[in-house]
């Protein structure tokens, strides 16, 4: 009997081809969808189609050029095109808009920026020696040539702030934060994860570590947010030290960044800032990887783990394994509406 991928003749059919070719060329796709955040095509269509030559002035572009990229989104459905040479929003589109709530649009920067896909071209490189491609590439760690790039670094805190509008209320709903009196963010960036706990639980405070230039550009965010009188901001380095004084010590995104060895400094430094508070516990919001073969979008992930801070995603084995060499025991793991799930884990 032949192969379910090839015709009868043997020969690969040509539908196995093309998935294959899709697959090969995404990144041309990946850079469409950089052109049209970075024109915010999107939001100059909220108010009904446009021609694309009129698109094209609006944005400063060639009209030829930027039909050829836009017609390449609409074979996708991420545009559409009801009429020859005009352009429409898709559904997907919707969530391009910078002023629709729960949008991309800055994550989408963040993912598409030239700096990731020339990284990621360096894939081999990670993948023969273990070591970051960024590193190959910049001679420096992802997140020293994050700060030595002002374009990059604004457009990872946009991204970072996109991914935490998106997984605060997944998080909020999916674990109970009432009983917790103090929370610290530990790298909570701007602080919004941190402001969203707070508004939601006005008996709640917080304390926000980062590092010191990073709490200075949180400080905006916690006075719109309206929980400056509840909210501390400290700087530091939570490899030298993580300050004692909250019951629940929060991470979202922070520890995949890091192989076990720089992780297990960080958790023992939670540790160390929980000793006396029977009750204190630490929470990891991070994805945790089917130990089979399924698809989850954390296996993609885990490459942009491999390549920029040369972190990694972790199955539950591997979270369990982690912790316990860090004095923690799990206490449970709660899935969430996105594709992280929030670990507890407390001293023992």
């Amino acid at each position: 009997m032949a192969s379910t991928i090839t015709e009868t003749s043997g020969r690969p059919t040509t539908a196995v081809k093309q998935h294959l070719m899709q697959i090969a060329s995404g990144f041309e796709l990946s850079a469409c969808l950089h052109v049209a955040a970075k024109l915010n095509i999107a939001d100059h269509l909220a108010g009904g189609p446009r021609p694309v030559e009129a698109l094209a002035a609006e944005t400063g572009s060639n009209a030829d050029a930027l039909y050829r990229v836009m017609r390449a989104l609409v074979s996708i459905a991420v545009f559409s095109e009801p009429e020859p040479r005009t352009i429409a929003l898709s559904p997907a589109a919707e969530l391009l808009r910078s002023d629709v709530l729960g949008n991309v649009h800055g994550l989408v920067q963040w993912a598409t920026n030239p700096l990731l896909m020339h990284v990621t071209s360096d894939l081999l490189h990670s993948v023969k020696t273990g070591n970051p491609a960024i590193e190959h590439l910049y001679g420096k760690p992802a997140f020293e040539c994050f700060a030595c790039m002002p374009e990059f670094n604004f457009a990872f805190n946009e991204g970072m702030t996109a991914i935490s509008a998106d997984l605060a209320p997944a998080v909020l709903e999916a674990y109970d934060f009432s009983d917790v009196g103090t929370l610290m963010d530990v790298a909570g960036g701007h602080g919004y994860f941190l402001c969203e706990a707070l508004r939601r639980h006005p008996q709640m405070k917080g304390i926000l570590l980062d590092q010191p230039s990073v709490v200075e550009g949180a400080k905006c965010v916690l006075c719109d947010m309206r929980v400056e009188d509840r909210c501390q901001p400290i700087g530091g380095n939570f490899f030298e030290h993580i300050p004692a004084g909250a019951d629940a010590y929060f991470m979202q995104h922070i520890i995949h960044d890091w192989n076990d060895e720089p992780a297990l400094k960080i958790l023992g430094n939670v540790r160390q800032a929980l000793t006396g508070r029977p009750h204190g516990r630490l929470i990891v919001v991070d994805m945790v990887l089917p130990e089979d073969s399924r698809p989850h979008p954390g296996k993609l992930l885990d490459l942009l783990m491999l390549m920029l801070p040369g972190g990694r995603e972790r199955t539950e084995s591997e979270w369990r394994a982690l912790l316990a060499k860090a004095g923690f025991t799990i206490t449970r793991i709660v899935p969430t509406k996105a594709a992280d799930s929030v670990i507890e884990a407390t001293i023992g």
